[in-house]
């Protein structure tokens, strides 16, 4: 069958699709103009229950890029109600196996050379088939034994096509059902997807990262085959594990599963805070442990690098809310690309201003005037819950417009901290993090030192209570404060810790 009939067959499903969502919607809000507000509440939550059974369905069946798109899209937590979250973050990545006759001449074209002179052994059946690719199990001429992983012989052209219907479904979605941020949130996915597709620059993350992660014992990274690598097709070497959550192989191999998921946890944090470029991909199936209890990190696919221009940007903004300096916080979140240049994202961003501030006054504590007495309590309670209140999920969506690394980071701490707690249950994140924090911000030197400078001026500021109270009213009386709390506060909730946690790291 020829990919063009094929991609007419897809795009009807998908415009088959948009049409029932929308007559479903469109039926709802017309029951709200005849029969009020509570008619549209008591019905809305099924209605989403059943739309997003139907997206996923629907994504199941189409697969390619689709699935990619969708579990994307599940990780942006402020966009859809949590109905579509649950029912995208279940999509499983998998495809049909290409044609081996079709594998065999994308491999022969892109390294030059028959497979029988490259390879002395080659499986003609993958071990494993995702979306874009898929992986065979191979032996060098020199003995070695390597995973192949080739790109799908018509993925590329696949995925232009599922990009313009996806593009064209949410501008017409959006004729319709007004959901602020979701094409540039589209924009994003589309960016993420395109990188996925060219394996040199997945061979050249590897590298680097296995550089910069090359200290810590007991993590390996696969040495990539560059001889036999190309735009399309990766080698790498191959490596015997078990998924980092098979705890019953774990514990026959006799593991210490607390020592693996800190070690976890601390790998992640390195590259995250001290490199800015991490595997941003570590779900179980991304992730081995050999019996020797070494963690084995696979598929790079997914990484990202937070920019200079952001990560030198992040400790200004720190620096700004802990002086409470509007202006300077507002200029950071415009150009870190958070929020627009109109009043009304300026009205709202101060709200975000004060909760942040709030946050950062009761979390990181001094107890003297010591530097090294800092102290960082566990993320949670009133500060939090300030946030709930002072930040709305209708008022968010006017001004985030989240660039893709932080949809990337807020992936990666989702599923670092949900892999660590099947790993070991028992075993407090923080408990790991608050040293390492610690460690880092209690350094001194360039951008540590200026977040340490920030906090003692933040302290020293305390002393001047009663002007800022005075300050506080005056705003208040003025009608610049605003409390606005939303029926939706959980997820207004989870944006603002994905936010909080990115930002104080």
């Amino acid at each position: 069958m020829k990919s063009g009939i094929s991609i007419r067959k897809r795009s009807r499903k998908a415009y088959r699709l948009s049409n029932q969502l929308l007559f479903s919607y469109l039926s709802l809000y017309l029951g709200k103009k005849i029969f009020g507000a509570r008619f549209y509440d008591k019905r809305i939550d099924r209605v989403h229950a059943k739309n997003a059974k139907r997206v996923k369905e629907a994504i199941s069946e189409l697969k390619g890029l689709f699935t990619k798109a969708g579990q994307l899209l599940s990780t942006l937590s402020h966009i859809l109600p949590d109905q579509y979250m649950q029912a995208l973050e279940s999509l499983q990545d998998d495809a049909p196996a290409s044609p081996f006759a079709d594998t065999k001449a994308l491999i022969e074209k892109e390294l030059n050379g028959s497979i029988e002179e490259l390879f002395s052994e080659f499986g003609s059946s993958p071990i494993a088939s995702a979306s874009i690719g898929q992986v065979y199990r191979a032996t060098l001429k020199s003995g070695e034994k390597v995973a192949v992983k080739i790109q799908h012989s018509n993925i590329e052209e696949l995925a232009k096509a599922d990009l313009v219907i996806i593009e064209k479904l949410i501008k017409r979605f959006s004729l319709f059902v007004k959901i602020q941020g979701i094409e540039h949130v589209y924009g994003q996915v589309k960016i993420m997807i395109e990188e996925e597709l060219n394996y040199e620059t997945e061979a050249n993350s590897m590298n680097q990262i296995s550089e910069n992660i090359a200290e810590i014992e007991g993590v390996r990274i696969p040495k990539v085959f560059s001889s036999y690598s190309a735009q399309r097709i990766l080698t790498t070497q191959f490596e015997e594990g078990t998924k980092i959550t098979n705890v019953k192989q774990l514990d026959t191999w006799n593991i210490d599963r607390n020592a693996l998921a800190e070690k976890f946890i601390l790998v992640y944090f390195k590259m995250i805070l001290e490199d800015g470029l991490f595997h941003a991909d570590p779900h179980p199936g991304n992730l081995l442990v050999n019996q020797q209890g070494e963690l084995i990190i696979l598929d790079f696919g997914a990484v990202s690098r937070l920019s200079d221009e952001m990560r030198n940007e992040i400790p200004i903004l720190l620096q700004a809310i802990l002086r409470k300096d509007e202006p300077k916080i507002l200029a950071s979140l415009k150009k870190l690309g958070f929020i627009g240049s109109d009043a009304e994202s300026s009205k709202v961003a101060k709200k975000l201003i004060n909760a942040l501030s709030q946050f950062l006054q009761n979390e990181v504590k001094l107890d003297s005037l010591n530097i090294k007495d800092i102290k960082l309590d566990d993320i949670k309670g009133s500060s939090i819950d300030n946030f709930r209140k002072e930040i709305g999920i209708k008022e968010l969506t006017k001004i985030i417009r989240i660039p893709k690394e932080w949809i990337l980071l807020d992936r990666t701490f989702q599923l670092l901290i949900g892999t660590s707690s099947s790993l070991a249950p028992e075993m407090n994140p923080m408990d790991v993090i608050r040293p390492y924090m610690k460690k880092l911000v209690t350094q001194d030197g360039g951008v540590r030192k200026m977040i340490l400078d920030a906090i003692k001026q933040q302290f020293t500021a305390l002393l001047q209570l009663p002007g800022e109270l005075s300050m506080f009213l005056s705003k208040a009386n003025q009608g610049e404060l605003e409390v606005q709390v939303q029926k939706s506060t959980d997820r207004s909730y989870a944006l603002g810790q994905q936010f909080i946690f990115t930002l104080v790291g």
